[in-house]
């Protein structure tokens, strides 16, 4: 399964767990960022649009089967909301608990159980958080201020490297106003820290399974949990009645199932997920995901710590035929560390593959080509280690590696492939100590991006996820002004500033992002703007054709 955290995930995604693997355990992501609204929201359910008239008219009822999370167990820490690691089981919470502040399909921050913010005076590091009075937990006692703190300090208890562990970066403490407010007191003034409110809040008292959320437990066991519609939701109750998760070892055992006719919508990161579709039958869609393959580069090293050297690599990779060959168009080119389907990204495609500005580039870092057409660096032909993960269950990311040797070979260039083992999950590895050693000049690595593309984890000196050890000289003004907007439009103003700067300097080079899938019956209906991690965001408007 795949690991939610924004950590670097190297060289093995294994189909949702190596899709996302690698430094997934070693760094846990930052977290979503975005519209910090002071208008209030309002407090009465949101109805969602109506279906076209092509289509039936919603009926409620039926019963949604999904495969439960893997890591899942009554017995075990993970059993917990605050704890999750994977986004299955991020996806399952998400039905039963709710965050302040929730982040919609185009990472942008919406109002959940907090009906408005606002800053505090007097101290622009402080907000005040006004809760929705129509929110109430499943036992029916009403969502107040205590629930919120008491949710924030046990956070903060538990500590360790779960999903939402990274919201204690940003926020210092929590103080009950009264009973509908509260005071958040964070590290930066800006709204990016609004990001780090989206942890599930939970019943003082500690019960289990008790949230606020669109579907109450009615019984839970390692084999099966049943879930019903919550009727006093804040918001309009789903049409979908039952979402029952039944125990599956692997995501390759849950597409089984559905095959089987025992499930009705698994999620996969199956890069031949698209064998599934069948019309009438079985749907396929494919969505976003904040899984970034990137190409790093040493900084510590000629010749990759040369500016123009990186620009010429990132202009000698052909992206297309990898996207297409390898991860059978389950990727979508990007420039920059920001999703293409973010309000934050600017649309602008800056870097391609053009073999002639390649050659200019490689010229201008003092590279000549001899007679024989190999590429001299310092009077000696070059030669490049590319660092790689592999598996022999997956090996998708050291055949991009491969391939993208192969391209530099075109241009005279030897880069010799290194694929070392690394384990889903594993914290200590072959692949990770080389990665540490620096002992390379590329490697190709996957990180699990913060829905709020914070990047100070990536491009400051002692960043968690610099591996490449580019100086945070470069963009440390840039990065002062995203963490410091104090609106929207300062925030999107301040990213453009901080992508240009990155298209500039190229610290690393960003290859693609990753789309999974969402197989899934034809039967089910409203199914629309999937978007990881949250995929079952807009599960109030599912229902199933009569």
């Amino acid at each position: 399964m795949k690991n939610t955290g924004s950590s670097i995930n190297s060289a093995l995604h294994a189909a949702k767990k190596a899709a996302s693997a690698l430094l997934a355990l070693v760094l846990f992501a930052l977290f979503p960022l975005s519209c910090a609204k002071d208008a209030p929201a309002p407090d009465e359910p949101t109805p969602s649009p109506a279906p076209p008239s092509s289509s039936p008219s919603p009926l409620s009822g039926g019963v949604l089967r999904m495969a439960m999370p893997e890591n899942l167990s009554v017995g075990n820490e993970n059993y917990d909301p605050l704890l999750v690691r994977t986004e299955e089981e991020l996806a399952l919470f998400s039905l039963v608990y709710e965050p302040l502040i929730a982040v919609n399909e185009a990472n942008e921050l919406v109002p959940c159980l907090a009906a408005k913010w606002s800053r505090f005076q007097g101290d622009e590091r402080s907000w005040l958080v006004s809760l929705r009075e129509s929110a109430v937990f499943h036992t029916g006692e009403k969502l107040c201020a205590d629930d919120v703190v008491q949710s924030f300090n046990r956070l903060k208890r538990l500590g360790g490297e779960g999903y939402y562990s990274r919201s204690l970066a940003y926020v210092t403490s929590m103080v009950r106003v009264d009973d509908a407010t509260v005071r958040v007191n964070m590290v930066t003034p800006g709204i990016i820290a609004l990001y780090a409110l989206d942890f599930p809040i939970m019943k003082a008292d500690g019960s289990v399974f008790n949230g606020t959320g669109p579907y109450s437990a009615f019984s839970f066991s390692d084999e099966r949990i049943v879930l019903h519609a919550n009727d006093s939701w804040w918001d309009r109750t789903p049409y979908i009645n039952v979402v029952e998760f039944l125990s599956r070892d692997s995501s390759d055992t849950a597409l089984a199932s559905y095959t089987a006719g025992q499930l009705d919508f698994v999620q996969t990161a199956q890069l031949s997920a698209g064998q599934y579709a069948d019309n009438g039958v079985t749907a396929v869609s494919d969505h976003m995901t904040q899984e970034m393959e990137v190409m790093l580069f040493n900084h510590r090293r000629h010749p990759t710590m040369d500016a123009d050297f990186r620009r010429a690599v990132a202009r000698a990779v052909n992206r297309s035929p990898i996207i297409s060959n390898i991860y059978m168009n389950r990727a979508r080119a990007c420039d920059v560390p920001v999703p293409p389907d973010s309000w934050l990204y600017t649309g602008e495609t800056l870097i391609g593959y053009d073999h002639a500005a390649a050659i200019s580039y490689f010229e201008k870092a003092g590279c000549t080509q001899n007679e024989a057409g190999r590429m001299l660096h310092g009077g000696a032909e070059l030669e490049l280690k590319l660092l790689v993960s592999g598996t022999t269950d997956n090996t998708t990311r050291s055949d991009a590696a491969l391939a993208i040797a192969s391209q530099l070979e075109g241009f005279g260039i030897a880069a010799k492939v290194v694929i070392l083992p690394h384990g889903y999950g594993e914290a200590e590895s072959e692949f990770l100590s080389a990665l540490t050693e620096m002992d390379w000049d590329i490697a190709l690595v996957g990180f699990s991006l913060s829905l709020s593309n914070d990047l100070s984890a990536y491009l400051t000196t002692e960043g968690r996820n610099n591996f490449g050890k580019c100086s945070g000289v470069l963009f440390a003004e840039e990065l002062k002004k995203v963490r410091s907007a104090s609106d929207e439009q300062a925030l999107r103003s301040a990213f453009r500033e901080l992508e240009a700067a990155f298209i500039d300097q190229l610290p690393f080079m960003v290859l693609y992002f990753r789309l999974n899938s969402a197989v899934y019956t034809e039967k089910l209906r409203g199914v629309a703007s999937l978007r990881e991690p949250m995929l079952l965001r807009g599960i109030k408007s599912w229902y199933f054709a009569g």
